[in-house]
């Protein structure tokens, strides 16, 4: 593809998204503007510069610039961009470090492609090592789980959990205890709680 394409593509897709980014500080006369209030000529990156400058100021210009020369590199390297939750970034950043790869590209290799199955003895041991790490909150716990149940269960079980906080909250709203573990107490006289734990021993039993 032609860079003249390349940029047209580019700022059919992006040109609205980078003025709405911009403030009023970037704009010439200090009030923003859109792509409908300015005429840009959009043959060649060069042109637009020229015709962009009338309206934003030059720190703006290089914004756009390096955005461009960034999207270059990707269609040319064939590097796309992926969003990850933070929480599993720091998943995916323990891996690499756990599996000794040097990026996290190499890090997903080490999980994916067959090039890397003579390590699989390494993976295997730093995904039991994930599994044993606590990440903050409750997130990647409850969505792995609720990925594996139809939407019929996925409503079962958020039934379940507004039984259990009413429960709870009713039990905290009751109690005036406030020595020894009132809280590992509550739970244990929980008849949710119970009813789990007898379903969990007796499917254990069941194993063996």
């Amino acid at each position: 593809m032609k860079e003249d394409k390349i940029w047209q593509d580019y700022l059919s897709k992006n040109l609205d998204k980078f003025l709405n980014g911009l403030t009023g500080n970037d704009f010439i006369d200090g009030e923003k503007l859109n792509s409908s209030d300015i005429e840009i000529d959009k043959s060649i990156p060069k042109n637009t510069y020229i015709s962009l400058r009338k309206y934003i100021n030059q720190e703006a210009i290089k914004s756009l610039q390096n955005r461009f020369r960034a999207h270059k590199h990707r269609q040319k390297t064939g590097i796309k961009n992926i969003q990850l939750k933070e929480t599993y970034l720091t998943m995916l950043e323990k891996f690499k470090i756990s599996v000794g790869a040097e990026t996290l590209e190499e890090a997903l290799d080490f999980l994916l492609s067959p090039d890397y199955r003579d390590y699989e003895h390494d993976v295997n041991q730093a995904k039991a090592q994930l599994a044993e790490d606590s990440f903050s909150g409750t997130e990647v716990m409850t969505e792995s789980f609720v990925k594996r149940l139809k939407n019929y269960d996925r409503e079962r079980l958020s039934l379940i959990i507004e039984m259990a906080f009413n429960e709870g909250w009713r039990s905290a709203k009751q109690s005036k205890k406030r020595t020894g573990n009132p809280r590992k107490e509550a739970l244990e006289q929980s008849d949710l709680y119970n009813d789990v734990v007898k379903l969990i021993t007796k499917g254990n039993d069941g194993d063996y």
